[in-house]
């Protein structure tokens, strides 16, 4: 997506100076932008959690077996689906939405199910991965159906853009 920057200033030198605090505001803001874009996916997944996988085209219901399961462990039976300790929606959901920068983080569960994430930011972007035996939850697997929390869509592909483009021009604004 192109963007258009109209800047007004007074001599040639006073140009080329303001193209040059530009570019090195921008080269030196890859971290912010992936940090922005991050934050504004980890809204999406959170809704995706609450609405138990609507942004991902919706989440199988549980089989019977681990509704009963759940019961027994005194959890709900039928909802809500993939939370029972809810680890694996704030370390996969709740931490991108609240990331300020690099780190790693996790959890396990009192049935020692784990989750980790690790972010790793720095100006050229970000890596995220989520890894331990809740992290298997994205995909299927034998008779576990997929559940996706980590996903693109167009509305996540938006999210992401908009603040990335939104943390880019308070950037280029600041470069005066």
């Amino acid at each position: 997506m192109p963007l258009k920057i109209v800047v007004t200033v007074k001599g040639l030198s006073e140009a080329y100076k303001y193209v040059g605090a530009v570019k090195r505001a921008v080269k030196d803001s890859g971290k912010d932008i992936s940090i922005a874009a991050l934050n504004s996916m980890g809204e999406v997944f959170e809704k995706n959690f609450i609405s138990e996988g609507m942004l991902a085209g919706g989440w199988p219901q549980l089989a019977e077996s681990t509704v009963e399961d759940r019961r027994s462990q005194g959890f709900g039976g039928e909802h809500p689906i993939l939370i029972r300790y809810g680890d694996l929606r704030d370390w996969t959901a709740t931490a991108l939405r609240t990331a300020s920068g690099s780190g790693t983080f996790g959890a396990t569960d009192a049935g020692g199910k784990s989750i980790r994430v690790s972010i790793n930011a720095n100006r050229r972007g970000a890596i995220v991965i989520a890894s331990g035996e809740k992290a298997q939850n994205q995909n299927a697997a034998g008779n576990r159906p997929a559940r996706p929390y980590w996903f693109t869509t167009p509305v996540v592909q938006k999210a992401a853009r908009d603040a990335a483009i939104e943390t880019l021009d308070t950037t280029i604004k600041r470069a005066r």
